[in-house]
């Protein structure tokens, strides 16, 4: 006989496997940049973690903009706000990256102008792409409502 489950509980297994998920690809970006920044090794020896991690990345945002439900279920100014927030983080993070990466030197204005010109780059094309996404995935969304 097949024991049928509570609508509760596969909820709730649900939201327990959501978070192992979450915890488990937070942990991969993190070892990602401890072997980066810390042990300053060679993508080489990493790729297979980075190439799961991209994918991983890449796997979740399109099934969620073809499910229509990347921030569909905010209202717009809400949607402004995270977008501004993630690509200021994200532009922080780019340019203190790349800063150690490139070997900068913060005195000399020449490389300050090119990690500034950066970030502005960095924020615009992030911007373009989440407002792309949003779009997508909203059109997605009222196409399942008029079905």
């Amino acid at each position: 006989m097949k024991k049928i489950e509570d609508e509760r509980i596969i909820i709730e297994k649900r939201k327990i496997n959501s978070h192992a998920f979450s915890i488990i690809f937070m942990g991969l970006w993190l070892i990602i940049l401890y072997r980066q920044l810390i042990l300053n090794q060679d993508i080489s020896q990493y790729w297979d973690i980075f190439a799961l991690t991209i994918g991983g990345s890449f796997f979740v945002v399109v099934n969620n903009v073809l499910k229509g439900l990347f921030m569909t279920y905010r209202k717009k100014g809400e949607r402004n706000k995270v977008a501004i927030v993630g690509a200021s983080v994200g532009a922080i993070t780019f340019t203190i990256v790349n800063s150690f990466i490139s070997g900068y030197n913060v005195k000399d204005s020449k490389d300050i102008l090119i990690m500034v010109i950066s970030a502005i780059l960095f924020l615009v094309v992030w911007l373009a792409a989440y407002k792309f996404v949003v779009n997508k995935s909203v059109t997605k969304a009222n196409e399942e409502i008029e079905e």
